[in-house]
């Protein structure tokens, strides 16, 4: 519980939220909370998570916005997620990476959030999505805007671009905290079992996660090392 003037307010968050095991599981953490979701349907090759998503808010019974903003896709190119022309590779690779997604996705989030005065937004970049690579010279985050350095600065942007008495939005992740994929896993099955399960983190649509790109090399890593057993059906 927050307090306002002396007097115990209730918490209000806002969950951007894919689909996919991360931010799911960091949305159990907040079960019980007065709790929004929203998501973004982005001309994402793996359109599934949204359907996904929607079966879980309906079984949680969370309110879940959807946010049209597949005119981006057009804008968006050269990156393995939206592009029809890039392959879906086996491992990591910088065209994974889509620019300033979580920008643009957490700001309309933000803007949202001070409309309705909630007390945060919560995602789930994790510790893992910030590791760093050498890239054409430079050290560089695997995923920038997952950075708690990006998260800190739209933060601060949110709060210059409204009113001083406005109440401030913040940001919350996993990585802000200091929590990695493994101990991500773990939160997310204490707080809501089966529905895990039901997460698609696959960079593909289909009926079963394909088992071999690498966001679902990562998802099955994951349930080996939170010693979990993984009950997602995978096409290999």
């Amino acid at each position: 519980m927050s307090r306002a003037y002396g007097v115990e307010t209730k918490m209000k968050v806002l969950a951007i939220c894919s689909g996919g095991l991360d931010s799911v599981s960091f949305l159990g953490k907040y079960i019980g909370k007065d709790m929004e979701v929203m998501t973004f349907n982005y001309g994402q090759k793996a359109n599934t998570e949204t359907e996904r998503l929607r079966e879980i808010c309906k079984f949680l019974n969370l309110p879940l916005k959807i946010i049209d903003i597949t005119f981006m896709a057009k804008l968006w190119k050269g990156t393995q997620l939206t592009d029809d022309t890039v392959k879906v590779e086996n491992e990591y690779t910088p065209s994974v990476v889509v620019p300033l997604r979580n920008g643009v996705m957490l700001m309309i989030g933000m803007a949202y959030a001070y409309s309705i005065k909630a007390d945060k937004i919560i995602y789930g970049s994790h510790t893992g999505d910030i590791g760093t690579f050498d890239h054409n010279g430079h050290t560089e985050f695997y995923y920038p805007d997952c950075s708690p350095i990006f998260a800190n600065s739209l933060t601060e942007a949110g709060k210059a671009g409204t009113f001083l008495c406005d109440k401030k939005v913040e940001l919350e992740s996993p990585a802000m905290l200091g929590i990695g994929k493994l101990d991500l896993v773990k939160l997310g099955y204490e707080n809501l079992g089966f529905l895990l399960f039901r997460t698609w983190s696959c960079y593909k649509s289909g009926n079963k996660q394909c088992g071999k790109c690498e966001s679902c090399i990562n998802r099955k890593n994951a349930f080996k090392n939170a010693k979990v057993e993984d009950k997602t059906e995978y096409d290999n």
